[in-house]
């Protein structure tokens, strides 16, 4: 052989894929892993879509409400102002009485005058006849 020259080698062989245990558990860490993640993606996705149609249903049952507190505000004034007419009409009702009240007593003393007069002049008659 040449001294320069090597003489040549064939290449050595791939070496055999062999399972040993600690790939095999990466393996199944990995894919465990990988289970776990697309699983909390899941219940994340499900629970914010829960959370926005639970959103979405108290927006419309507070718009609801909403509705039915200004139907019972408006129903609040209508009795507010039927109310105040009602007070109203009582005070009319009570001046009348009061100005009827005092044209009785009016016509009370008128009568009685008209009574003492009569009574004067039938006695005036009874006398003088």
């Amino acid at each position: 052989m040449d001294q320069g020259i090597e003489p040549m080698q064939l290449p050595k062989r791939a070496p055999r894929l062999e399972w040993n245990l600690n790939t095999v558990i990466q393996i199944i860490t990995l894919v465990t892993m990988a289970c776990g993640g697309v699983a909390l993606w899941v219940n994340r996705s499900r629970d914010v879509d829960e959370l926005q149609s639970w959103k979405l249903s108290q927006t419309v049952h507070s718009d609801a409400l909403e509705a039915r507190v200004d139907k019972v505000e408006a129903q609040i004034s209508n009795h507010e102002y039927r109310i105040n007419l009602g007070e109203q009409s009582n005070a009319n009702t009570v001046s009348s009485i009061k100005d009827v009240q005092s044209t009785l007593n009016q016509q009370s003393g008128d009568l009685k005058v008209v009574r003492e007069i009569l009574q004067r002049i039938e006695a005036a008659q009874k006398g003088g006849g």
